[in-house]
């Protein structure tokens, strides 16, 4: 089922057009997640500026360039990852299990891609509680 309009407690976004979409679904004191950087691939894309300044006037948010924050870490796959750590403080489930299911998932692919992904997890976690 459908989360009702007004109900979500939170939207995570990899681009800010979806972000601004799904608005009307997020309650009052909800939080956005989103990236800030647009995914433009229709001709008629909002204007830029007026969807983040839309998205900057949000009480509860957190923006951030998720793909420079993963070029930081090493590798701009982990885009995803800088995310789901940057959702770390608003969602239910502690950063430790996040940290040890990153660990389990990504054993199999060496001991360099579990820390890449774990510092990506750290950097969103810090954006986040900076905010």
């Amino acid at each position: 089922d459908l989360i009702p309009m007004g109900e979500a407690d939170l939207i995570i976004s990899l681009e800010p057009m979806e972000a601004l979409r799904y608005l009307p679904y997020l309650k009052k004191d909800g939080y956005v997640i989103t990236n800030s950087v647009p995914f433009v691939n229709i001709p008629n894309y909002p204007d830029q500026t007026l969807l983040m300044k839309t998205l900057e006037e949000l009480p509860h948010k957190v923006i951030l360039n998720a793909e420079e924050k993963a070029k930081e870490c090493g590798n701009v796959k982990v885009a995803n990852i800088v995310m789901l750590g940057a959702a770390t403080p608003f969602i239910g489930i502690s950063y430790e299990t996040l940290r040890e299911g990153i660990r389990r998932i990504f054993s199999k692919k060496g001991e360099s891609i579990v820390e890449l992904n774990l510092r990506a997890l750290e950097i969103g976690k810090n954006i986040a509680e900076s905010k």
